[in-house]
């Protein structure tokens, strides 16, 4: 039986509003507090590029994927590891595969010292709880490399994630403490101030994205994700204190 024309029209014209992402208001993305400043960046340059208003919520991966566990009304997910993302895709909360998007660099920075492995041996230590955030898991493996984990235990400070970590340090609560790179880069923070882990300290830090399943803006989800895959994203990241894909 043919459509009547006018039916036809609204039917495309739905049709269309999905696939442009403009059904059900802003696109909702779980984004992993580590790359808020980097989000800010590519997340603006995406709303200009495609139309579509983000609305990120920024949270440590742990809390966030837990959030998604409860129901919470997200439409991507951009974890600071593989591990959290590629669980919600084992058990059919999102569409896989995993994308890295990203690869972290973690930092031990003392805003008003010169900072090196030597500014650990006395005061506290601000820490990401490394059971909660990938940074503080990295943190605690470069510590564990270096010889100097079994020593300052006892002053660690715990955040739920890098942001609170951050705040910690900004406000003088603390004297040093471990954060992301792209933090300091995005405050333009003095070099001296900040030490980065190297890289054989710890295992690779591979920010993972997927898509929420559930979501009724999937395909806008993925035109996100492409976005931050694209060569000039990946460039942009670079400059932003992270190890471009690839």
């Amino acid at each position: 039986m043919a459509i009547p024309t006018s039916v036809a029209w609204v039917l495309l014209a739905l049709c269309c509003g999905q696939v442009l992402g403009s059904v059900g208001g802003p696109l909702k993305v779980a984004v992993a507090a580590n790359f808020r400043a980097a989000f800010v960046v590519v997340g603006g340059e995406f709303e200009r590029v495609q139309g579509l208003e983000l609305a990120p919520v920024f949270g440590s991966s742990g809390l966030l994927a837990t959030q998604i566990r409860q129901g919470a009304p997200f439409d991507a997910f951009l974890s600071a590891d593989m591990a959290r993302p590629a669980a919600l895709v084992r058990d059919g909360l999102a569409a896989g595969p995993v994308r890295i998007y990203a690869r972290g660099k973690v930092a031990l920075w003392t805003p008003k010292g010169n900072a090196s492995p030597m500014a650990l041996q006395e005061g506290r230590i601000g820490l990401p709880n490394p059971k909660l955030a990938p940074y503080g898991q990295a943190a605690v493996e470069c510590m564990q490399a270096l010889g100097i984990w079994e020593g300052i235990q006892n002053r660690l400070v715990f955040g739920n994630n890098v942001a609170q970590v951050g705040h910690f340090l900004t406000a003088g609560s603390l004297p040093a403490g471990f954060v992301a790179l792209g933090q300091l880069v995005s405050v333009d923070a003095p070099a001296e101030r900040f030490w980065v882990c190297p890289a054989n300290t710890h295992r690779p830090i591979e920010q993972g994205a997927v898509v929420v399943r559930r979501s009724p803006m999937a395909f806008a989800a993925e035109r996100l994700l492409d976005f931050i895959a694209a060569p000039a994203r990946q460039a942009r990241l670079a400059q932003l204190g992270y190890a471009a894909d690839g």
